[in-house]
């Protein structure tokens, strides 16, 4: 079975993208195609996979997986790298575009565009702090300034769900092994189903530095709704105010928290890596 596909690659967090239609002449496991597919030595390579289903011409429904085959809430960079894959397959002209997903719609408004390569801002939604909603295993209202235990120490930790469960651990810098703490924390009994770990250095009030870690897939490149938590996180506790550049491996976010909204608004870069047909 070939399999239609494009690969874009949204500040380093890359995704592979197929349509809908490409899978229905067979039955197919999602999740397991999401593995294979996304192995790098013997795949295509890519954090994860977005399945999509053509609404409009500026509207599509999109299932997520990540590399592992566990499926996502949600993804700030996939989604807004998912307007750049309307605009290549169907042609779409369209300036804002609505991407659905089982958890609720977001917004996507292009700033720049080229043939292959945009911009774009991103309604990500309102922060969660409800400690269930997190899937935090202990009763507790909410997981502000929890202790984890790590490998290598106990860390304090701020607990946010955008709507995947994010902990936001501040550091003053990245001289440790913090992929090896990333995924202790990850796999913490304390989390239900596993958590998204963002270690982050507050650099001034409009700049954070973040390594990801993301349950699933280990360390990425960025994450979108990673950055969106630190966002929330440094400016509830006084951090940081207004538009935040986030920079991590791949490049730079930009993030606001709208206290007044309650929401998170994001722009970034997304760019095609390639595009072919895989062997399934």
């Amino acid at each position: 079975m070939l399999i239609p596909f494009i690969k874009i690659q949204n500040v380093g967090n890359d995704f592979i993208y197929i349509d809908k239609k490409s899978l229905s002449r067979r039955r197919v496991s999602k999740s397991f195609l999401a593995k294979k597919i996304c192995e790098c030595h013997k795949g295509v390579g890519s954090d994860g996979i977005f399945i999509v289903e053509n609404v409009s011409s500026n509207a599509a429904f999109v299932e997520m997986f990540n590399s592992d085959g566990s499926s996502m809430e949600f993804c700030a960079n996939g989604v807004r790298g998912a307007s750049l894959y309307l605009r290549e397959t169907y042609k779409s002209r369209s300036r804002s575009f609505i991407i659905l997903t089982s958890y609720k719609e977001y917004d996507v408004k292009i700033i720049r565009s080229s043939e292959s390569r945009q911009t774009a801002r991103l309604r990500t939604g309102n922060p969660w702090f409800d400690s269930a909603v997190i899937g935090y295993s202990k009763k507790a209202k909410n997981c502000l300034g929890i202790e984890i235990r790590g490998g290598r120490e106990i860390w304090f930790s701020y607990c946010v769900a955008m709507p995947n469960p994010q902990a936001v651990i501040f550091v003053d810098n990245f001289d440790f092994d913090w992929q090896k703490e990333g995924s202790i924390v990850e796999n913490s009994p304390l989390f239900k189903n596993r958590i998204n770990v963002m270690f982050t250095r507050v650099d001034s009030k409009r700049k954070l530095t973040v390594m990801p870690w993301e349950r699933g897939v280990g360390a990425t490149q960025s994450c979108g709704s990673g950055a969106a938590a630190a966002t929330v996180i440094s400016g509830l506790l006084g951090y940081t105010k207004g538009y935040v550049s986030v920079y991590m491996p791949g490049g730079v976010l930009k993030s606001k928290w709208d206290i007044s909204e309650n929401t998170v608004y994001q722009e970034g870069s997304s760019e095609i890596v390639c595009s072919g047909l895989y062997r399934f």
